[in-house]
């Protein structure tokens, strides 16, 4: 600084030394009152600022490593996609300026989720306007994932929707979550893929409690193909094993007791699913009261074997 006043004109060295003058007897001259109404209006000031600009998680920036950061896509009118707003705070007679992270966040984590997750290109795919509902199951199971999502998921409830491959389980599952996604975090397993996950940390106790955690009291979960039937050596279709069982259970208890909303496919109806797992499936069957349905299995409603031909 002394270096480049050293370069200043002697008339703007003059100036500057006049303006400061100027500026402590003015300040020297105020009350304490007057003072701190300053401050406040300087910090207000700023605060003002900063929620003024415009930020750019919508559409995209540079972070501070200049790598590019793509848009979520969500926009958020209270904060203009800063994330966040800054308010004035009061605290032992002192002001402070404090960073509030905005509500929007919670949506764009999930977004983020799904985007890593890989159902993304999913809930562009399957919509409820892309779901063809031209026979009487089709159109009952559309009306279920409709009502569940106006109604259902406020209330805590479950979504269950099990039977035949293929029916649009996924497709209706997916859409409910797309939706709700905008309102309210969701998180999206596939229940072979994270019942290994989950089973292979079983024994690091603090690891486990992390991931079990997430799932537990995630706003909104869904699960893709509980208890995915497979095959044994002799082409038996085999059920869920007992540690998977023990892990379904301590997972959807936990959100059966709290009351979390949970979106559940599988090709297994919930007899099927009390027949293998009383706790489990009466949990089930009890949250999801209005809202579970099993499509019948006949290969005819697979949708993925429509467009095949014999020759």
């Amino acid at each position: 600084m002394e270096q480049i006043a050293q370069m200043l004109p002697e008339h703007t060295k003059d100036s500057l030394a006049k303006l400061l003058s100027d500026r402590l007897k003015a300040i020297e001259s105020m009350t304490p009152e007057e003072l701190e109404a300053k401050r406040r209006r300087v910090a207000q000031a700023r605060v003002d600022s900063f929620n003024s600009k415009p930020g750019q998680l919508a559409t995209g920036y540079t972070n501070s490593d200049n790598n590019y950061v793509p848009g979520d896509g969500y926009n958020c009118q209270l904060c203009m996609n800063r994330g966040a707003t800054l308010v004035l705070e009061e605290r032992n007679g002192y002001i402070y300026e404090r960073m509030v992270e905005c509500k929007c966040m919670d949506v764009r984590r999930s977004i983020w989720r799904m985007k890593a997750s890989g159902l993304e290109q999913s809930i562009r795919d399957y919509t409820f306007k892309r779901f063809e509902a031209k026979e009487p199951w089709q159109k009952a199971m559309f009306d279920m994932a409709k009502a569940y999502l106006a109604e259902g998921a406020k209330d805590g409830k479950w979504l269950y929707f099990g039977g035949q491959p293929g029916c649009g389980k996924t497709h209706l599952c997916t859409a409910v979550a797309g939706k709700l996604l905008y309102e309210e975090p969701v998180m999206y397993v596939i229940w072979p893929q994270i019942s290994k996950k989950l089973k292979a940390i079983v024994n690091d106790a603090e690891e486990y409690d992390k991931e079990i955690t997430k799932l537990e009291t995630i706003a909104v979960l869904y699960i893709d193909d509980l208890f995915k039937p497979v095959k044994d050596d002799k082409g038996n279709i085999t059920q869920a094993s007992g540690p998977d069982k023990k892990l379904a259970f301590e997972l959807l208890n936990y959100r059966y007791i709290n009351r979390l909303p949970t979106i559940i496919s599988s090709e297994w109806g919930l007899e099927e699913l009390n027949d293998m797992d009383e706790a489990t499936g009466s949990r089930v069957a009890e949250r999801s009261r209005g809202y579970n349905m099993m499509v019948c299995r006949d290969r005819k409603r697979n949708y993925r074997l429509s467009d095949t031909t014999a020759v």
